[in-house]
């Protein structure tokens, strides 16, 4: 049987019909690939991102915690920062101690006075150093929270001179009646606001290390950590977690507020 050396017009047409279809058919794919991929990147970006504010809220949350678990006799010695920023708030407040949690090392203990520094606001963006020179800042390339070698934390205490603890009587307990004298409670001569700051930080995204080590963590650039929301001052200041804000390197601030009570305690009965 004799076959034509020709193909029918019909039969081109079939052809060019099938490639048309095969080349939408890829076109989907390609299309529903570029997608499944962008949906990837987004939830490993939307996952990083909850990581990593998780480690720096835990990271953030450990020195409150050891601060309520302190006590209290040892907090106010003046080798302890929480004593230390009670007995400089008597004659020159408006300052704060800084140390950098340092739960690894064998050498320096927690909240010492040693190992912090007392910074104060300056004129312009920068605070400055009024003791302890460089020990209180982290430093960002070796002082990290853990063996993983991931989030530093810097903390800072001060005691606020903000309107709520400057008014008359305002370091008196709740209940006293200032003109009569006290009823209630009998045993508390003043309370104290005392405020702590911890600021959590992960190097590890920033850019560009050595300029957030420089410009945030400097004697010669040092930033006030305390709570920017608070009155002191004219509310412009520069802080801490301003400066990291601008750099772009993730952290995360937490701010507590302890009380400090002066309680007299009667340790042997009248006249014996």
């Amino acid at each position: 049987m004799n076959y034509p050396n020709h193909i029918h017009p019909r039969m081109k047409n079939q052809r060019g019909a099938t490639l048309i279809v095969v080349m939408i058919i890829l076109l989907l794919i390609i299309v529903v690939g570029v997608l499944a991929i962008r949906i990837a990147i987004v939830s490993l970006g939307v996952a990083t991102n909850s990581q990593v504010n998780q480690l720096n809220f835990q990271s953030s949350d450990t020195p409150l915690a050891w601060f309520n678990n302190f006590d209290p006799t040892s907090v106010t010695n003046i080798g302890n920062v929480i004593g230390a920023a009670l007995k400089e708030n008597e004659s020159n407040p408006g300052g704060e101690y800084i140390f950098c949690l340092k739960p690894t090392s064998t050498t320096v203990s927690f909240a010492q006075t040693i190992d912090s520094s007392l910074i104060k606001r300056g004129s312009g963006n920068n605070a400055t150093v009024e003791a302890g020179g460089v020990v209180g800042f982290c430093d960002l390339a070796s002082d990290f929270g853990s063996n993983r070698s991931a989030i530093v934390t810097q903390v800072a205490v001060s005691v606020p001179t903000d309107v709520l603890n400057s008014a008359p009587g305002a370091n008196l307990p709740r209940g006293i009646n200032v003109s009569e004298g006290t009823q209630l409670p009998r045993s508390m001569t003043s309370a104290q606001r005392i405020r702590v700051t911890t600021t959590a930080m992960l190097p590890a995204y920033a850019s560009n290390v050595s300029s957030i080590q420089s410009d945030c963590l400097s004697s010669s650039a040092a930033k006030i950590s305390d709570d920017p929301t608070s009155t002191l001052g004219t509310g412009s200041e520069y802080t801490l977690a301003k400066c990291l804000t601008d750099k772009g390197i993730p952290f995360t601030t937490q701010v507590q507020e302890f009380k400090y009570v002066n309680q007299l305690t009667e340790v042997t009965a009248p006249g014996s």
